[in-house]
């Protein structure tokens, strides 16, 4: 999924607007309330410049804990109001109110959460103010972005509000598999259940975990390429690989690479996708089970261990250990989150806060070294992509 960044000249302009508000800060002082109006200006310019700074598909993630902000997004998302906006088009508040029917009122208080945020720009012309998108705003116009919003806000969020009553009546322990996760505690029942259940919900999350694939942490072209792949060799398996939107992707960028490319996951998973992405093959699988396909070069799990506990991990590489404890060529690759050890971002401990409900977590390099340790593994190199999402590459240690 393509990021659209600010432009160099627009960050310049930007930096020139703030040091124009710090410049003021010198006779401000002289003016009655001179100052607190100069500090608000730079604020301002501050923060339009540290927005432009962002990387916008990655803010998405955090801006739903924004509970304003993933209203309006939620909102405008049920107006049908985001392609309206496509191709960098500004449309002015009478076309809205026109659009969507809705009370003027209404949409001017929506908008106000969305210029405040800065995905939205709003100018005053002869017809009125109208809105345009900012580079902030722009990966909304793409739905797995608004699905993610969506998913998060209605399915995960009312169990992190819930914590504080939770956690007291459970003394404040971490949950285990006898107590069962937060969404249990909040819900009644785990959230892979209540999923299976909703198949609607279901598709919501694949859509918005769809929209944080990078991929570009492990050189995959580079790396494949250096095996001497034949069509008949097992490539890599994709344990957990939900519906094969990311093998789909990686085959699709590197044609040249022979092999096969397996997608193993519950019989749920598959059962709202017709057919396999080109080039890839379904095969049910539980990744609490010993691991069926023996002879594979990569052993591919994305974004899985950061759902469960330290234990629940430990159990899940118990069922590939004893494979690459006698193939040598085989690969371990863990495609999660390496949190740093200190001064984490707040788009970090929000990413942490979100895998509380399942049970999960995010971790520190010093605590994927501890976990693998409990295994018989080590790092034998950590890929760096779009922080702060990464790839282990594990050893035996």
């Amino acid at each position: 999924m393509s990021t659209v960044y600010a432009s160099p000249s627009e960050i310049a302009d930007l930096v020139e607007g703030v040091n124009k508000a710090a410049a003021s800060f010198g006779t401000a002082a002289a003016a009655q309330d001179g100052l607190r109006v100069a500090r608000q200006n730079l604020q301002h310019e501050a923060r339009k410049l540290l927005n432009s700074l962002e990387e916008p598909n990655g803010e998405v993630w955090p801006r739903v804990f924004q509970v304003n902000v993933s209203v309006a997004v939620e909102i405008v998302s049920q107006l049908k109001l985001w392609e309206k906006f496509e191709g960098g088009k500004e449309v002015s508040m009478a076309e809205i109110v026109e659009f969507t029917e809705a009370d003027e009122i209404i949409i001017i208080r929506v908008f106000r959460q969305l210029t405040a945020a800065n995905l939205f720009a709003e100018s005053i012309g002869p017809s009125g103010p109208s809105f345009a998108l900012t580079s902030l705003g722009k990966p909304y116009l793409h739905p797995n972005h608004r699905a993610f919003n969506n998913f998060v806000f209605f399915d995960l969020i009312p169990s992190i509000m819930a914590m504080p009553k939770t956690l007291a009546e459970k003394h404040y322990k971490a949950p285990t598999k006898e107590t069962g996760t937060p969404f249990k505690w909040a819900h009644g029942e785990e959230l892979w259940t209540w999923l299976g259940s909703h198949p609607d919900r279901a598709l919501n999350m694949v859509a918005g975990m769809t929209s944080h694939n990078r991929l570009d942490a492990y050189p995959w072209g580079v790396e494949l390429g250096k095996l001497d792949l034949k069509d008949e060799d097992v490539a890599i398996v994709d344990v957990a690989g939900g519906q094969g939107h990311i093998m789909g992707e990686i085959r699709q960028r590197n044609p040249q690479i022979k092999g096969q490319f397996i997608i193993q996951d519950l019989p749920s998973t598959f059962e709202a996708v017709p057919t396999p992405p080109t080039g890839v093959q379904f095969m049910t699988y539980d990744i609490f089970t010993p691991q069926s396909v023996k002879d594979a070069c990569v052993y591919h799990y994305r974004h899985i261990f950061h759902n469960w506990s330290d234990d629940d991990c430990t159990t899940i590489l118990g069922q590939i250990m004893p494979l690459l404890k006698t193939q040598p060529r085989s690969k371990l690759l863990l495609v999660d989150v390496v949190l740093p050890d200190l001064n984490g971002t707040m788009q970090e401990a929000i990413m942490d806060i979100t895998m509380f409900p399942m049970g999960g977590m995010e971790r520190t390099e010093s605590q994927w070294k501890q976990l693998l340790a409990k295994s018989g593994l080590g790092i034998k190199k950590i890929w760096r992509g779009s922080e702060p999402e990464a790839c282990i590459e594990c050893q035996i240690a």
